[in-house]
């Protein structure tokens, strides 16, 4: 684990924290581990789902904006389809991420105000951070890391092809960028028991700020 030096911070606010990486990092492995410790969570994933349910004004715009042939039988959108067809073309990618985030970000953003009445650190997951230009939502940007190799091998094993998985990830800001950004870095290429053990040293390093 790589960290900075972290200033500017007051013992007497709250801390919001947001952690990104890059495709099949472990990044979702890495919140899951942390909300053990740190609860009050909000994920762009999890309001990227909820936004485009039918009837919502995302879903609305996404029909009318790729047509109704990413639908599924039961008129929810298939993730599947919309997923091949956004990263086929960068155009159409930035037409789906116009449409949905300004409404994640603002979602994000009344989670994060709601849950800093409860507690003084805040955890928000963004796959696409720096991409969406979520930076100043966070006082500390983690970012989960890994070997090309290691990206592979685990969207291999959720279905994806190689070229698949390397579209994706030349589709967003390279790793090594976000590392630079980093106030902390998780490197995520060994076992499943050491990175339960960066975590958990994570955890003490958050709640000393």
């Amino acid at each position: 684990m790589l960290t900075r030096g972290i200033t500017g911070l007051s013992a007497n606010k709250n801390i919001v924290i947001g952690v990104t990486g890059g495709v099949a990092t472990g990044k979702s492995t890495v919140v899951q581990l942390l909300r053990k410790d740190f609860k009050y969570l909000t994920s762009a994933d999890e309001k990227a789902h909820q936004i485009v349910k039918p009837g919502k004004p995302a879903y609305k715009k996404i029909v009318k904006a790729f047509g109704r042939e990413i639908l599924a039988k039961d008129g929810t959108l298939d993730r599947k389809l919309l997923a091949k067809c956004i990263f086929a073309s960068p155009a159409k990618r930035k037409r789906l991420q116009n449409i949905t985030h300004p409404e994640i970000i603002s979602e994000m953003k009344r989670d994060i105000a709601r849950f800093k009445k409860r507690s003084t650190i805040v955890l928000f997951e963004a796959p696409l951070l720096f991409e969406a230009k979520m930076e100043k939502l966070a006082d500390i940007i983690i970012v989960v890391a890994s070997s090309v190799k290691n990206q592979l091998k685990r969207f291999a094993k959720k279905g994806h092809t190689k070229a698949d998985t390397l579209r994706r990830i030349k589709s967003q800001i390279p790793l090594k960028t976000k590392i630079k950004k980093a106030d902390m870095v998780i490197y995520n290429d060994g076992s499943l028991k050491e990175l339960k053990n960066s975590v958990k040293n994570l955890a003490v390093i958050l709640k000393e700020l």
